[in-house]
């Protein structure tokens, strides 16, 4: 995969997000696309509201989906694809974060902060709204919703700066010292920081 396919396949998986909360669902999606064909597997969304079952997560989804379809080779097939999500998969989820450092002992290369204000601009949609189905309902009448302002990403809780620019290119390692937004053209090219003009806020954390 190649810069502007990062950006194109978090798009999609973003549009699945909208699905999600369109059917009242935390907008989280993922999309599965194969490295070699660049074609996309299979998409998911949460469905734990529809399902009732708290682990119907989109990445968990994606996983039963190729444990179904290749039951011998599903664990192969991973080695093949990539996949996108629009929130960080949980790691802690089952009690994983206290047993498996994943972040700084895994294989896996992550390319992390493609879609970063618009995948929390689509959460920040969802709650708040009233969840009816929550056994305790918040009223979010005096909430409003903040599309202007966003934390930073900080690029190095995830990947060191090499990796970075092996991923971008070495004319764009201002953005990850700053823990600036990945902004793109039209095109699907990433921006340098010296073409970036944006009134989102950015908030320290």
């Amino acid at each position: 995969m190649d810069a502007s396919d990062h950006f194109k396949f978090m798009q999609e998986s973003l549009k699945y997000g909208e699905v999600a909360l369109n059917h009242d669902e935390v907008p989280v999606a993922a999309i599965l696309v194969d490295n070699s064909t660049k074609k996309i597997l299979y998409r998911a969304h949460n469905m734990t509201n529809i399902t009732l079952n708290g682990t119907a997560h989109a990445e968990f989804r994606i996983y039963d989906y190729l444990k179904r379809t290749f039951p011998k080779d599903h664990l192969q097939m991973w080695q093949n694809c990539t996949l996108y999500v629009t929130v960080e998969p949980c790691i802690i989820f089952g009690g994983n974060g206290s047993v498996f450092d994943i972040r700084y002992k895994s294989n896996i290369k992550l390319v992390p902060g493609v879609g970063h204000r618009e995948a929390i601009s689509l959460l920040r949609r969802f709650y708040i709204r009233e969840n009816e189905r929550s056994p305790q309902n918040i009223n979010k009448k005096k909430r409003t919703l903040k599309l202007d302002e966003f934390p930073q990403f900080r690029y190095s809780q995830f990947i060191t700066l090499q990796e970075f620019i092996d991923i971008w290119g070495k004319e764009y390692q201002q953005i990850y010292a700053e823990n600036d937004f990945l902004q793109f053209g039209e095109d699907g090219k990433l921006k340098l920081p010296c073409e970036t003009v944006t009134n989102k806020k950015r908030l320290k954390t």
